[in-house]
């Protein structure tokens, strides 16, 4: 670079002075006040990474107005996304080994504060809980012809497998994943019980991850290795420690006016280090999930929806614990009404089965081991709106929706939890 802009600066002064002698009038200490100055320059610039390996930084921000009842009181907050889709800063890049390979890395750091997730109906518990958080830290080689090869933490295979085959544009408000309205008190008859919805509604048990429908979501310490695309699909496979292994096969193509994307995986966790959730892993589990969606490209009307099943094998700490299930349905209509961009238009439902927690926290009353959940059916339904501002790679939505919840205790008793109504509005920027 400093031989470029020497060259430069002397070719410049002898053009404009005439030819040599001009460049011999310039005095013995133009170069080196030249060369100081480029110095200067180059020390205040930001680099995009150094001569060989690139860097890239790229993240959104997002926020939303939260407003929730729970059957016993209605509050209005204003929170962040959720885990995947919080606020974040990526740092990626990538340097050329020979033709055809390349080396690369992720660092990838989120935001890890109040969100309709861990926001509760005591608001001074959860406020003032910022913080950042590694999700993605990891190194790759890749070749174009036999695939990529990461080792780190991050998101293994199976991660995000149903549902990032939703292409839809309302991803971020509506999603497989019971995010909003997690950590919400369970209401009988206006009374509030000792239990959260997360807890026996929304539970699962795998690889210490408890969200339902999303249940391989955890980032680990793993080698991962994905084939290029064949043909639209692409094959996945990982490990992480401690004992952790998955395989996900995923496909995205267009064909008679339709586009489409599938992606199927199954996953295994078979020592109790891996998980924690709230009383203990179990020692041997497994998770199914399947997921896809089809959109008519000249109507703009679509379907998108996942499935998955959490199989419980082993449960030393966890007797009792049936099967987990979870599925998903969305369906909506994109058009463009005017030149901001996209609009889209969306319903939703989603039941989760059998998804609590054994111990205290599936409990209605912690202190009474009658009162512990022993099955459960929980419904949501929801509408919204979303729409895309393409000159602020910005996205604006409007959500309403409706939790419902009732199973069986272990004392025999039938319960029916009040309702829950949310709504919710916001907005992701991205850079």
């Amino acid at each position: 670079m400093k031989a470029r802009l020497l060259a430069a600066a002397m070719g410049a002064a002898t053009v404009l002075g005439g030819g040599n002698a001009f460049a011999a009038d310039l005095g013995g200490n133009c170069c080196a006040d030249l060369e100081e100055r480029i110095a200067e320059l180059e020390a205040t610039t930001a680099r995009k990474g150094n001569r060989k390996v690139s860097l890239t930084i790229t993240g959104w921000v997002s926020s939303q107005l939260y407003w929730f009842d729970d059957g016993v009181e209605n509050n209005v907050y204003v929170v962040d996304n959720n885990n995947d889709l919080s606020s974040n800063v990526k740092f990626t890049g990538s340097a050329q080994i020979s033709p055809g390979w390349k080396a690369g890395y992720s660092l990838w750091i989120y935001t890890n504060g109040p969100s309709s997730l861990v926001a509760n109906e005591n608001w001074d518990a959860t406020r003032g809980n910022w913080g950042l958080q590694v999700e993605n830290s990891y190194w790759f080689i890749q070749s174009d012809t036999l695939g990529k090869l990461s080792v780190g933490k991050q998101s293994l295979a199976a991660d995000n497998a149903a549902l990032g085959t939703d292409f839809s544009g309302t991803l971020f408000p509506a999603n497989g994943v019971t995010f909003d309205g997690g950590n919400l008190g369970v209401a009988i008859d206006g009374v509030r019980t000792d239990a959260r919805w997360f807890n026996v509604a929304f539970w699962c048990e795998h690889a210490d991850v408890g969200i339902a429908n999303d249940c391989a979501g955890l980032r680990l310490n793993g080698v991962r290795y994905d084939t290029p695309t064949f043909a639209g699909f692409t094959l996945g496979a990982s490990w992480g420690e401690d004992d952790y292994w998955d395989i996900a096969l995923r496909y995205s193509g267009e064909h008679s006016g339709f586009k489409l994307a599938f992606a199927t995986a199954y996953s295994e966790s078979t020592d109790a280090s891996i998980g924690g959730g709230v009383t203990g892993a179990t020692n041997d589990n497994q998770y199914f999930q399947v997921g896809g969606m089809i959109k008519h490209l000249a109507s703009g009307l679509w379907i998108h929806g996942t499935y998955g099943k959490n199989f419980i094998d082993d449960v030393p700490n966890h007797a009792g614990q049936p099967d987990i299930t979870g599925w998903y349905l969305k369906a909506g209509w994109t058009s463009k009404f005017h030149s901001l961009g996209n609009t889209h238009f969306y319903g939703e439902y989603g039941r989760n089965e059998d998804a609590f927690v054994v111990g205290a926290a599936g409990q209605l009353d912690a202190t009474d081991a009658g009162t512990q959940v022993v099955g459960s059916t929980a419904d949501r339904f929801g509408v919204g709106v979303v729409q895309e501002i393409d000159a602020a790679a910005m996205s604006l939505w409007a959500k309403w929706r409706h939790h419902e919840l009732d199973g069986v205790l272990a004392n025999g008793a039938a319960f029916d939890a009040d309702d829950v109504d949310m709504f919710l509005a916001g907005a992701v920027i991205f850079y």
